[in-house]
């Protein structure tokens, strides 16, 4: 099983906590994880290879990227990194020898077995992903030229990636070219880019594959044919992604399953570790669940 994630000294510590709780949950798996960073200093370096090779014993391969194949992507000021882009460069960063992998952002946590998920065939298919939910989607995909009704849009934090078949068509350099033709609409970052050029060959994945955070909220931005799978899949999590600004490492985190994360990351050297919560914070989250109570914010939902 062969994962990929993208980080940056700055997100070590997620990249991290979200690495212990895969391979904590998977240790019947033979994993080789690809790290594709930004000038990791000698101590991410390693910190990553004590989690994956000393403590699981499992396989590490870390790839030092070019900050300057994405400085001039649009980022448009975001919570967001730059490297979020590196992703676009997967077939030509990772060795010809890889035909598949599974691509994780570093703010989810994985709580069960991934195998089922691995195992999905991508026979004459780029990716494999799960549908996303926002506010105001069927707008962002008509900007982009996507019918949004009759395909949808799915969320790259979690793919499944036939390498063979982007090398086949060239992703590299239309994801590229999709960038430069279409920088003023790209909202999503490197997740419009792939929605951009693949929308209508995706295997649509079962949600409990990428929880992303409106699911879990009062409004969920889903049509009611699709509420019910949500309910049912919301029972049976494999994968927890935290996906809004407010990142349960942050103090203004109200996501329900954020004890979860707080469980995998205290398996870390940052054990105990928790963010300052001064009067200003706490007056912030009693007003924000005040206001979610009374439906004047769409807050999250207490039993699933």
């Amino acid at each position: 099983m062969d994962i990929v994630c993208c980080t940056d000294n700055n997100y070590i510590k997620y990249c991290c906590v979200m690495l212990t709780s895969l391979l904590e949950n998977n240790k019947e798996e033979n994993i080789t994880i690809h790290i594709l960073g930004d000038n990791l200093t000698s101590d991410s370096q390693n910190t990553i290879t004590s989690i994956v090779e000393e403590k699981y014993n499992q396989h590490l391969c870390l790839y030092a990227v070019d900050r300057k194949l994405v400085v001039d992507f649009p980022n448009m000021g975001s919570y967001v990194s730059l490297t979020t882009y590196y992703k676009l460069f997967i077939t030509s960063i990772l060795p010809s020898s890889l035909h598949k992998v599974l691509y994780l952002d570093c703010d989810l946590i994985i709580v069960h077995s991934v195998k089922s998920l691995w195992d999905c065939d991508l026979t004459g298919k780029p990716l494999a992903a799960v549908k996303d939910a926002h506010k105001g989607m069927e707008i962002h995909c008509a900007l982009l030229d996507i019918d949004c009704i009759r395909y949808g849009y799915f969320n790259a934090g979690v793919m499944l990636l036939n390498l063979d078949y982007l090398r086949e068509v060239g992703f590299e350099k239309k994801a590229v070219d999709y960038v430069t033709e279409n920088s003023n609409r790209l909202t999503f970052h490197e997740q419009d880019v792939f929605n951009g050029l693949f929308y209508r060959q995706v295997i649509h994945l079962p949600y409990r594959y990428n929880l992303h955070d409106r699911l879990y909220r009062r409004q969920r931005y889903i049509d009611a044919e699709t509420l019910p799978i949500v309910k049912e899949e919301l029972k049976s999590p494999v994968i927890i992604h935290f996906s809004s600004g407010k990142k349960p490492w942050t103090s203004r985190c109200l996501h329900p399953c954020r004890y979860l994360y707080l469980r995998y990351l205290d398996m870390t050297i940052w054990k105990g570790e928790r963010p300052d919560m001064s009067w200003k914070e706490r007056l912030w989250r009693w007003n924000r669940h005040l206001a979610s109570c009374l439906y004047l914010a769409n807050g999250y939902r207490k039993q699933y």
